[in-house]
């Protein structure tokens, strides 16, 4: 007759046997890091966390911290999702940091624009802020043209952002498409001549700087006439909140910044990963990026507000060739302009 110890031992034996392992499952989370935008967590992380039910843990930071937090961590990732702008997103391909959404289960992927999948779809870009001059809108009338920042009324009443700020691209292009005639795709490669020609804006500059959000107040308190030159998430923003802001659409053409979402490296939660960005890029969804992020939308079937002004046909310009001379246009911009 076995023990009562071989008896209990028996018994839990087939207990286990008639129950299933109980498993302990992975929390329907995923970490996303990003910049720190207005309409993320307050509107759109809420959509999406109600519609498919998980979590969005966020932390919103600029584009290079974000990295070196993905880098740190390669090991044992804790971000799924990276939001970032294309020229660090570069540098994360790099170093193997993201992996390609090609391929995986993200169907509204082939419904974007081909300008919104750079590099055979390592990424996506989300969205197209428009960058071009910010200006007060109770001191700035009637501006069309990149060219009027020269005038001499705006003496000392330009604040210009720095190079390490990649909007800064903005106004370079800018000056080389004025000083050569070539369209502001094209005019990266022209550098040299676009150095030269905002040395010929020093009078109007009363700054460089690298606080845009110091930048956005001078701007909206009347101190500064012109901000050059960030995007349209932020100006545009701001003008719904009743400030005295507004940015121009020049003839010459505004530059289309980069808003890209890519999937980590081994980043957990990877399935969920890919719900959150095949739900950022629908059509649905991308109709309200339009409305709460003042970019236009990548995927062309999205509903665009009424009374639209951004213009749909923005210059996409070579993040690579920017990522590749960036340093060097630092420091010739910090020699020549910020002194």
């Amino acid at each position: 007759m076995p023990s009562l110890r071989r008896r209990t031992v028996l018994a839990l034996s087939a207990s286990t046997l008639a129950m299933p392992f109980v498993v302990r499952a992975q929390p329907r989370e995923i970490f996303v890091g990003g910049p720190a935008s207005p309409g993320l967590t307050d509107v759109l992380f809420p959509i999406i966390e109600r519609k498919h039910n998980f979590k969005i843990l966020f932390e919103g930071t600029n584009s290079l911290i974000n990295m070196e937090k993905i880098k740190a961590n390669a090991a044992r990732p804790t971000m799924t999702v990276t939001m970032m702008d294309d020229p660090v997103l570069i540098l994360c391909e790099r170093e193997k940091l993201i992996i390609t959404l090609k391929g995986r289960a993200i169907p509204t992927l082939a419904e974007i624009i081909p300008d919104a999948r750079p590099r055979d779809a390592m990424w996506a870009n989300w969205c197209q802020p428009m960058s071009s001059i910010a200006y007060h809108s109770d001191s700035v009338k009637g501006m069309t043209s990149y060219a009027e920042c020269w005038q001499p009324k705006f003496r000392q009443k330009i604040i210009l952002i720095s190079m390490r700020i990649t909007q800064a691209i903005t106004p370079l292009v800018a000056a080389a498409h004025l000083a050569t005639g070539k369209p502001l795709v094209d005019c990266m490669k022209e550098a040299n001549a676009g150095f030269e020609k905002l040395k010929e804006l020093k009078p109007n500059i009363l700054q460089v700087t690298t606080n845009a959000p110091q930048a956005q107040t001078l701007l909206e308190t009347g101190e500064i006439d012109l901000f050059l030159s960030p995007d349209s998430r932020s100006v545009l923003f701001r003008k719904t909140q009743g400030a005295p802001v507004d940015m121009v659409v020049p003839k010459e053409g505004a530059v289309a910044m980069p808003a890209g979402v890519a999937l980590v490296n081994n980043g957990p939660n990877q399935a969920l990963g890919e719900i959150f960005i095949n739900e950022l890029l629908s059509a649905e969804t991308q109709a309200m990026v339009a409305r709460t992020f003042f970019s236009n939308p990548t995927n062309p079937k999205a509903a665009l507000p009424a009374n639209w002004s951004l213009p749909r046909d923005m210059a996409v310009l070579d993040w690579e060739y920017f990522t590749d001379n960036r340093a060097g246009w630092i420091a010739r911009f910090e020699r020549e302009l910020a002194t």
